[in-house]
């Protein structure tokens, strides 16, 4: 009887090639689903980073405007702002109108569809947002208010933070 036993219980150590076919299975379905979230993260995380990096074009702008009034932005902060380009970053530029155009590498999302838009409002909780030319007297007073939802924007939705949808 020893010996059956002993037998039985040799064939039940280890895994057999079906368990380990399904591990390996389960491991490449789960490194599927992740992969991509995680570059995603990744990208907004970069987006982000050029968010960081435009709040010195937003603060060259604001004085500029509280300063001199209407004004080409562009020209007016030229002095003070000057863009910077990182691994992410491909360049921040301030316009005539005040609005701010961050262009993003091509690691963050593809050419021509890597461009993040500021724009200059009034009212940045609507939907609608309506962008003020800051270059134009006579147009209504700014309240120093920006809103990323404009349509020059070109990034993908899934990588826009979640106040510029």
């Amino acid at each position: 009887m020893t010996s059956k036993q002993d037998a039985s219980t040799n064939k039940k150590n280890g895994f057999t090639l079906i368990e380990l076919m399904v591990v390996i299975a389960i491991i490449g379905i789960l490194a599927a689903i992740a992969v991509p979230k995680y570059q995603d993260y990744i990208a907004k995380t970069r987006v982000t980073e050029g968010l960081s990096l435009a709040a010195g074009a937003k603060l060259a702008v604001t004085e500029v405007y509280s300063s001199k009034g209407a004004a080409d932005m562009a020209e007016a902060t030229e002095s003070t702002f000057k863009s910077t380009t990182t691994n992410s970053i491909k360049d921040i530029k301030i316009e005539k109108s005040g609005a701010i155009l961050i262009t993003y590498q091509s690691s963050v999302a593809p050419e021509g569809t890597n461009t993040l838009s500021i724009v200059p409002v009034n009212n940045a909780s609507s939907d609608a947002v309506t962008a003020l030319d800051l270059s134009v007297k006579g147009e209504q007073p700014w309240a120093g208010i920006w809103s990323c939802k404009s349509p020059a924007t070109t990034l993908p939705a899934k990588l826009q933070p979640s106040d510029c949808k």
